[in-house]
């Protein structure tokens, strides 16, 4: 059976994470996983507020859940860096072991990377040899604190239209040169399908690289099960691939949250 989770910044964002998580458990999820440790999602933006961990851990521990992952690195919240800038990249390698410490305490063992959005002043070919040295530099911090690093694309088309990193392929690319195991790609789906389709034939040929996946629908990025996508056959193919790690929810839900969720969780197992 499939390893299905949910993102919990989108759903029930009047409870504090700690209700957010017991709610998951309550509809069948035995997983979950969240943004950035200093900002809370309000159901529109992004508010600045730490996330106690304590509390996390303990709830964890009691309900049986794992987080599956959190955010390292992004434009949007985390460590704010670039991947691209050379400047940035002693920053990242000094954040890192906390951030991973802190993953350990909520028994977490991937932390999520994006690139950081285009600059303008480093050309393309330039930003991609830079993403590739600064990972090889995050690398052998990732082994040591046996921790996953995983990379994730995003389409420019709709959502994030000043990203670097747009293409799946290129992803793998970046990931081959690095050649370290604790690298590896986050396959958001959602995302990939708007920038290049082809879904199963990509996933096929680079399952290696494949450290999670991400679903929502295409387009709008709602409930998964109501789409231009069969998920159900997608998540289904994934695993007869060989893939058991986990699949998580990032959706925007149209009807009640629970409601979706149920809904969600039956159609795709």
């Amino acid at each position: 059976m499939a390893n299905i989770g949910v993102c919990i910044e989108p759903f029930f964002c009047d409870l504090p994470y700690g209700g957010r998580i017991k709610r998951i458990k309550e509809l069948g999820f035995k997983s979950y996983e969240f943004w950035f440790l200093d900002k809370r999602f309000d159901g529109k933006n992004l508010v600045d507020e730490g996330k106690n961990l304590d509390e996390i851990a303990e709830t964890n521990e009691k309900l049986g859940l794992r987080l599956t992952d959190f955010v390292f690195n992004h434009p949007d919240g985390g460590l704010v860096r670039s991947l691209i800038d050379p400047g940035d990249r002693s920053a990242l390698a000094d954040a890192l072991p906390e951030f991973a410490e802190k993953a350990r305490k909520l028994s977490c063992d991937k932390l999520i990377s994006g690139t950081g959005n285009r600059i303008p002043a480093i050309p393309g070919e330039r930003a991609v040899d830079n993403i590739i040295e600064t990972l090889r530099v995050l690398a052998p911090i990732c082994e040591r604190e046996k921790i996953t690093l995983i990379l994730e694309p995003f389409n420019t088309k709709v959502d994030h239209p000043d990203y670097f990193l747009d293409d799946p392929f290129l992803s793998v690319k970046i990931l081959k040169a690095v050649g370290s195991r604790n690298i590896k790609l986050l396959y958001d789906i959602y995302h990939m399908q708007i920038m290049s389709g082809n879904i199963l034939a990509f996933i096929r040929s680079n399952l290696e690289h494949m450290g999670h996946f991400h679903i929502a629908g295409v387009p709008g990025r709602h409930e998964p099960c109501e789409c231009e996508l069969n998920y159900r056959y997608i998540v289904k193919e994934i695993e007869r691939m060989g893939y058991r790690g986990g699949f998580g929810l990032e959706y925007w839900p149209t009807v009640d949250h629970a409601r979706s969720l149920e809904l969600t969780l039956e159609c795709l197992r």
